[in-house]
C-alpha cells in the first residue's frame, strides 16, 4: 500500500456534490492507502468513507487564499507519505491516474514528475466522448513547449502547466519545500487558486512532463464542464485542443526536441 496524503480545498457548498465524488474515488482505491485533509469553509460529512480524514475550517474571507492552506499541512507531514497529492474540489483524480503517475516514476529521473491533463465534455454534441482540455485552447498561442527524452522514453512539455491539482513523491515535496517560493503568495490574490495548485511546477524546480505513452491514463476530468461550454469568447468561437488533436499535433508538429 502507498501511504498518501490527499488535501482537498472546498469553499462553500456549491460543488459539495463533486467532492464527494472526488471522495467516493479515494475511499475505493485499493493501492494507495489515503488521509484526507480538507480545507474547508464549511463543514462536510465524512463519517461515510472508511479513510482518516480530518478538516481544517476557514472563515469565508479566506477566499482564494483558501488553496494555499495545504501547505503548512504537508511540510509538517513530509516524512509520513509516499505520495502527496492537493486538490480543487472539482478535480477527479482516479486510481488509474495515480497509478500511471507511479508507473513514470519508474523511470523519471529526479526532478522530473509526471503531470496531468485535465479534460472537459462538451455538452452541445449529443453522446460526444470526445475529451476536450481546456488548458490546450489554441487562443493561448503555442500548446507545446517542447519534446524531451528521458531515460529513453519520450516525454512532452506543455505551455500552460495549470491542472488544478499536484501529485508529488516525497522527494519531489521535500525538493519544492527547500524553494523559498513554495510557500510564498500575495494574499488575497485571484491567482492563488493556480498559484496553490500549479506553482510546484514553475517556481520549485520540480519539472513537470507528459510521458506520452501514458498519456490517456494522465487524463483527470474537470467535473463541472465549464470552460468549453463557455458561451463566450474565445470558447464559442473556438473550441480547444481535444485529446485526438492534441495526439495528432504530437505526431506531426512537435518541434525543438532535446536532452536533458
Amino acid at each position: 500500500m502507498i501511504k498518501t496524503l490527499v488535501c482537498i480545498s472546498n469553499y462553500g457548498d456549491g460543488q459539495i456534490h463533486y467532492l464527494h465524488r472526488l471522495l467516493d474515488q479515494y475511499n475505493r482505491m485499493n493501492r494507495f492507502e489515503t488521509e484526507i485533509v480538507l480545507q474547508t469553509t464549511t463543514p462536510v460529512d465524512l463519517n461515510r468513507y472508511s479513510f482518516r480524514s480530518s478538516q481544517m475550517m476557514f472563515k469565508p474571507d479566506i477566499k482564494f487564499d483558501l488553496a494555499m492552506q495545504h501547505r503548512r499541512v504537508m511540510i509538517d507531514k513530509q516524512d509520513d507519505f509516499d505520495l502527496f497529492i492537493y486538490a480543487e474540489n472539482d478535480i477527479l483524480i482516479t486510481e488509474e491516474n495515480l497509478i500511471a503517475f507511479c508507473d513514470s516514476n519508474e523511470f523519471l529521473p529526479h526532478p522530473y514528475a509526471a503531470g496531468f491533463i485535465r479534460y472537459e465534455h462538451f455538452k452541445g454534441i449529443q453522446d460526444d466522448a470526445e475529451k476536450y482540455l481546456p488548458d490546450a485552447h489554441p487562443a493561448g498561442g503555442s500548446v507545446f513547449d517542447g519534446e524531451i527524452s528521458l531515460s529513453g522514453r519520450r516525454c512532452i512539455r506543455l505551455t500552460n502547466r495549470h491542472q488544478g491539482c499536484f501529485v508529488l513523491t516525497r522527494a519531489h515535496l521535500k525538493q519544492a519545500i527547500q524553494s523559498p517560493h513554495f510557500n510564498f503568495y500575495f494574499p488575497k490574490d485571484p491567482l492563488n487558486r493556480e498559484v496553490g495548485a500549479s506553482f510546484v511546477y514553475i517556481g520549485c524546480s520540480i519539472q513537470r512532463v507528459i510521458p506520452w505513452e501514458f498519456v490517456d491514463r494522465l487524463m483527470i476530468h474537470h467535473l463541472p464542464d465549464k470552460y468549453v461550454n463557455l458561451n463566450e469568447p474565445p470558447w464559442n468561437e473556438t473550441r480547444p485542443h481535444t485529446l485526438t488533436t492534441l495526439k495528432a499535433l504530437v505526431t506531426h508538429e512537435v518541434r525543438g526536441s532535446c536532452n536533458p
